[in-house]
């Protein structure tokens, strides 16, 4: 099993953070990081490709026409944030890779990451729980340290903590291998 990353430029970036998303349950990581791709107008710098890690699993049909759909790629954004703060970089890939393979997926996201400085990683998950469709939307987290939900809090807000439970998917495991890999780490819920 091979994964193949190509760097197309490598970006001085300042203190910069990361994002990772791709699709899951209510596409709500991969529609936020396309969004963020778009409205800051990021540039691409590097690619994941895996063809191994993203067989198909169903077929697309596009003007009547079944075809399979096309492996799995990963796209690496940068934007150079202009008020000095943090600069970010985007993870965005079109798939999730096979469950077996998804440590050494996440492990080479990192390890490019850390390559990069990166000292916060951020991800994004659907939030499944009963409400009525009146209820206003909330914003739940969990976070790799006491002292990174401490921060959060003191945001006010209206981030509630996810204090029990898990975060499955790609979303929640790359977090523990970045907590292991002495990244912070932050998941958005909603």
């Amino acid at each position: 099993m091979k994964i193949y990353l190509t760097i197309t430029k490598k970006p001085k970036l300042k203190k910069p953070i990361l994002i990772c998303a791709w699709p899951g349950m209510g596409e709500v990581a991969f529609k936020l990081g396309a969004y963020l791709k778009e409205a800051l107008k990021m540039e691409e710098f590097a690619a994941l490709e895996a063809p191994e890690l993203f067989p198909p699993t169903g077929i697309w049909i596009q003007d009547n026409i079944i075809q399979l759909p096309k492996s799995g790629t990963g796209k690496f954004f940068f934007y150079k944030n202009k008020t000095g703060l943090n600069d970010i970089i985007l993870f965005l890939s079109d798939a999730q890779p096979l469950l077996e393979h998804s440590v050494e997926y996440c492990k080479k996201i990192l390890s490019l990451s850390k390559e990069l400085r990166v000292k916060r990683v951020f991800t994004f998950a659907a939030m499944p729980q009963a409400i009525d469709h009146n209820a206003s939307a909330e914003v739940w987290f969990s976070a790799t340290s006491k002292a990174i939900v401490t921060e959060l809090n003191s945001l006010k807000i209206g981030l509630k903590q996810l204090s029990a439970g898990q975060v499955s998917g790609l979303n929640g495991l790359l977090l523990g291998i970045a907590k292991e890999m002495g990244f912070e780490g932050v998941c958005l819920l909603g």
